[in-house]
């Protein structure tokens, strides 16, 4: 069972989407409750935990930086070049 904002809700309902969509739309949206906080997330993150994500990170932009421009070349020379 999904909890329904219901102001999202009504103001769906009077800019003239159908109550199905409306319904559908009012619940996808997270209620504050569920919501993690940077607090929450610092209580239960440990230093090496945070220390591990900032290396992976590195790792995808060192990956990023490397590979873009050969793809991005390949592709122009696919698109242009054929």
């Amino acid at each position: 069972m999904s909890i329904i904002v219901s102001e999202v809700y009504d103001a769906l309902l009077d800019a003239g989407t159908s109550e199905a969509k409306a319904k559908a739309a009012a619940a996808a949206i997270p209620v504050g409750g569920y919501l993690a906080t940077k607090d929450d997330i610092a209580q239960f993150a440990t230093k090496g935990d945070i220390a591990q994500l900032k290396a992976e990170i590195a790792g995808v932009k060192a990956a990023v930086f490397t590979f873009g421009p050969l793809i991005l070349a390949l592709s122009i020379k696919l698109v242009f070049f054929p």
